[in-house]
């Protein structure tokens, strides 16, 4: 298997689409991370639909989701405790076999379609790729590991779980084909290589934090881990039995992560360590990085120590404070498996049900929720308790999508539910092909969850006039960039009351929005989908059809930011290596505000990230919390 993250040419957003993304995690870096919508894709759905688990291929399909937008991921693991391996495979892979030219018996290894021009139809989206930098050394490792008990099945449930059967099979060997690292190995139903288990994942994601390990780039991935007993290699179409060698302490899931991911993991163990001493992590920090009071309850002990039970950190915290990018979580777990030491995985991997939260929705057939939607009435004071959309998350896979149809009911769906503050999961194929055979379905797809832009948005422009956001009930609440000259009203947000919004009640410049928000609000752009569902609400309510949010680019082309008209770039061109190997622009953060994108920097990020593999990493310092990447010397 390929070790690199290298996604298919194309597969890289473009500059508007990556400002979209960046905008949308800036917005969003003071508001816990459970109170984030972002969509979440099966593995198994969207890489191995054809039962064949080949190196190359996965490699392929993982980078281009990535590349494409997606930040969560469900992964199907099966436990082959022949070889004492977790192997993508859902049938034993035999550890030597004899040439042959077909199968003996059972079912011959389906084959993957070839890639067909499919009809996509286009979102008003946008998006952008995340990253951060080197991690720091002396971080705090001495915090108490928390405990879980056993996981119960949980909604994350396999794409491709194995199904009952008879009839045994020998495996034999094929030849490679394609770009294939191993020969694949024909067992009943599955194709399948020796090599592709959990550590060649694991490799290529260390490969694409160290790609993408600077704060334009950085984002957090989240893993939803479903374990599964792998079938008998003479039988793979039976019910596997219980097994009888579980892992050991060296190949639990949690300890392989671990081992070359610790730098990365943001973990149960500091989950807890965060909330028993609010003051001594969150608090500590600069204020951007600081979580969002309004979405947790904190409790004072007799010594003036604020605790809390609900409170999660923000991204900011998580990413430029504590410079981790990964959280994994239990999804769902075979009855085989009941006995695995989930105790030993406990400070690595949290419980289930614990960073997702399925929620019960009705749909239409053209994709509009029906039912099970967040955004309540356009009332005064409404609290987050009472839309809790905390991990908040539900399928979209009522929609078949067979080759050659529209996929505009599950693009409008996606949307819906991302409106609604639902981060949408995508366990189904998308028009009958694999995001490595075309990538555009699921791009498509994560493109169909930006809730911001508008499509085509947000325009360059040269002009330090044409560089103000303004929301539009016409474009259904999305944002287009407008002459900051023009008069519009003001989008004011109550304080700590995210989901409470009103307008100006008279039109004004984009430089005298601050000052006409009425008492007790202020000028804001919404940090979420939900917050921007609220806020069109409001737009509609009161009959305003244009609203200035508080987003702009007026100190520098391309670069957002919120803090008003004075709002400065906190990112300014460092330096610029002509025999640097990427020859990509150095970004250095210069002051507190964290939005930010400068398109000449990430055009040649893009067009240099085929050359990335031969780099030598260079030194990386912080400053002022940030950390980006050090000028060669």
């Amino acid at each position: 298997m390929t070790e690199n993250y290298s996604p298919s040419p194309g597969a890289n957003q473009d500059s508007v689409h990556s400002i979209a993304f960046l905008s949308q995690r800036d917005l969003g870096l003071a508001v816990p991370v459970n109170f984030v919508s972002s969509p979440l894709v099966s593995l198994s759905a969207a890489c191995f639909p054809f039962n064949r688990f080949e190196d190359a291929d996965s490699a392929d399909c993982i980078s281009n989701l990535l590349a494409v937008g997606f930040r969560r991921f469900a992964i199907d693991l099966y436990w082959d405790q022949a070889r004492k391996v977790w192997s993508f495979c859902p049938a034993a892979v035999p550890t030597s076999t004899s040439p042959a030219s077909s199968v003996l018996g059972g079912t011959q290894a389906s084959q993957s379609p070839q890639s067909t021009t499919a009809s996509l139809t286009s979102v008003s989206t946008a998006a952008t790729s995340p990253t951060l930098q080197k991690r720091q050394d002396g971080e705090d490792s001495s915090q108490t590991p928390t405990t879980s008990s056993a996981p119960v099945t949980s909604d994350l449930s396999s794409v491709t779980g194995t199904s009952t059967g008879s009839g045994e099979t020998q495996p034999t060997a094929t030849d490679s084909i394609e770009d294939s690292d191993a020969s694949l190995i024909s067992i009943g139903p599955y194709s399948c290589t020796t090599s592709i288990n959990l550590s060649t994942l694991i490799t290529q994601l260390r490969d694409y934090f160290i790609q993408t390990d600077d704060t334009i780039n950085a984002s957090l991935l989240y893993f939803y881990i479903n374990v599964h007993a792998a079938a008998p290699t003479a039988n793979p179409l039976s019910s596997p039995p219980s097994s009888t060698s579980l892992p050991s302490q060296e190949v639990l899931i949690g300890n392989l992560f671990g081992q070359s991911l610790s730098d990365y993991i943001y973990t149960p163990t500091d989950l807890a360590a965060n909330r028993r001493n609010v003051n001594g992590s969150w608090l500590t920090v600069a204020e951007r990085y600081r979580p969002a009071e309004e979405f947790y309850t904190v409790t004072l002990n007799e010594f003036d120590q604020a605790s809390t039970k609900d409170g999660w950190p923000s991204e900011s915290y998580i990413e430029f404070s504590r410079r981790k990018r990964l959280l994994l979580g239990w999804g769902s777990i075979d009855p085989q498996l009941t006995r695995y030491n989930f105790s030993g995985d406990a400070s690595n991997i949290f419980p289930q049900n614990f960073i997702t939260k399925p929620v019960n929705v009705t749909t239409s057939s053209t994709g509009q929720v029906t039912s099970g939607c967040f955004i309540r009435p356009n009332t005064e004071n409404i609290q987050v308790a009472a839309v809790n959309t905390s991990w908040a998350t539900a399928s979209v896979s009522d929609f078949p999508s067979p080759s050659g149809s529209d996929l505009a009911p599950v693009l409008s769906l996606t949307s819906n539910l991302t409106a609604c503050g639902i981060s949408p999961v995508l366990n189904s194929t998308l028009l009958n092909v694999t995001a490595r055979q075309d990538f555009r379905p699921y791009q498509s797809f994560a493109y169909a969850s930006i809730w911001s832009w508008a499509s085509s948005e947000p325009q360059s422009h040269n002009s330090s006039n044409y560089r103000c956001a303004l929301t539009s009930t016409s474009r259904q609440g999305r944002w287009i960039v407008a002459d900051c000259r023009g008069d519009y009203y003001a989008a004011c947000r109550a304080s700590r009351q995210p989901y409470n919004w009103t307008t100006s009640s008279r039109t004004v410049s984009y430089e005298s929005a601050e000052d006409a928000c009425p008492s007790d609000f202020e000028f804001a752009a919404p940090r979420t989908a939900l917050e921007n569902s609220f806020l069109t609400q409001a737009m509609v309510v009161g009959n305003k059809a244009n609203t200035w949010v508080d987003f702009n680019a007026i100190d520098r082309q391309d670069c957002w930011v919120m803090g008003g008209a004075d709002a400065t770039c906190p990112y300014k061109l460092a330096s610029w290596d002509q025999d640097y190997t990427r020859r990509r622009a150095i970004l250095v953060p210069t002051v507190a505000a964290c939005i930010t994108l400068l398109v000449t920097a990430l055009t040649i990020f893009v067009k240099a990230a085929g050359n990335r593999k031969t780099r030598k990493r260079t030194r990386k310092r912080a400053v002022n919390g940030f950390v980006y990447e050090g000028v060669p010397s």
